[in-house]
């Protein structure tokens, strides 16, 4: 699916009197995995810089562009569908801001959409699907154990909080909607119960597999909200339509929600 640009691209659909809010979609590849969350805002901060977003700020002595990122990645997680809500302190054309941030944005964050959302409206996940390429010889151990964690009742893990911080008790049974392997492609659709769900490595060790060592494979790949945010598909962004060959040959299709 190729990265849409929105409609009436002339005009801004935002409202210009309080200061509006869009929402975008981008791509975390490569090395860029592993950035924090507090460094991969750093980043998306600096990129909106660069492509000269009229960002709105906090007050006080200390201002920071107001950003969030409603589904924060776990480090050394790739995401194909991230998303980060970014208030402006003026409204401007979507295709005008999409078109300067996906020249700015690193080689390894891919720019997918920019949309509008209603002012300081903040978008909650419902589902999210993640897969990840097992080695042979833990795909054959993980077959025979899926049918029995969707039969189980409860799945107890030992979540952890960080360091000095004690672990907790956690069934995660509630959170695992689906778990599906296909040849050595593992996926998992979770869910989420008052802002809350399972994480895959937690999945993995109900699977009896590394999690250590699968940890960096995991990749985001479909996230459902609570609100709609895709419009239909346009034309892509005057920084992809430059680059049509290498997107032939170096793009992976993605999964996004159409809600």
């Amino acid at each position: 699916m190729q990265p849409t640009a929105v409609e009436n691209p002339g005009q801004s659909p935002l409202d210009a009197s309080t200061p509006s809010t869009v929402a975008l979609c981008f791509a975390v590849e490569g090395d860029l995995r592993f950035l924090s969350h507090h460094d991969e805002l750093r980043m998306l901060a600096r990129a909106l810089r660069r492509a000269r977003w009229p960002l709105a700020c906090s007050q006080g002595f200390n201002p920071r562009p107001r950003i969030v990122l409603p589904l924060p990645r776990r480090v050394g997680t790739a995401s194909a569908c991230q998303w980060a809500v970014v208030q402006l302190s003026e409204a401007r054309p979507l295709e005008q801001l999409q078109d300067r941030l996906a020249a700015s944005l690193p080689a390894a964050c891919r720019l997918r959409r920019v949309v509008a959302l209603p002012p300081r409206a903040t978008p909650h996940p419902r589902r999210v699907a993640f897969e990840l390429e097992l080695e042979r010889q833990h795909a054959a151990q993980a077959a025979p154990r899926i049918k029995e964690l969707l039969a189980a009742e409860s799945l107890i893990v030992e979540r952890t909080y960080g360091p000095d911080k004690p672990s907790r008790a956690t069934d995660i049974r509630p959170y695992l909607e689906t778990i599906t392997l296909d040849g050595c492609t593992l996926a998992m659709r979770l869910t989420f119960v008052k802002q809350r769900s399972a994480r895959p490595t937690e999945v993995l060790t109900v699977l009896d597999l590394p999690a250590s060592t699968y940890n960096h494979r995991v990749r985001q790949v479909e996230v459902e909200w609570d609100m709609a945010l895709a419009d239909p598909p346009r034309r892509p962004p005057s920084a992809e339509r430059n680059n049509v060959g290498q997107e032939q040959s170096g793009y992976t299709q993605t999964k996004e929600h159409e809600a």
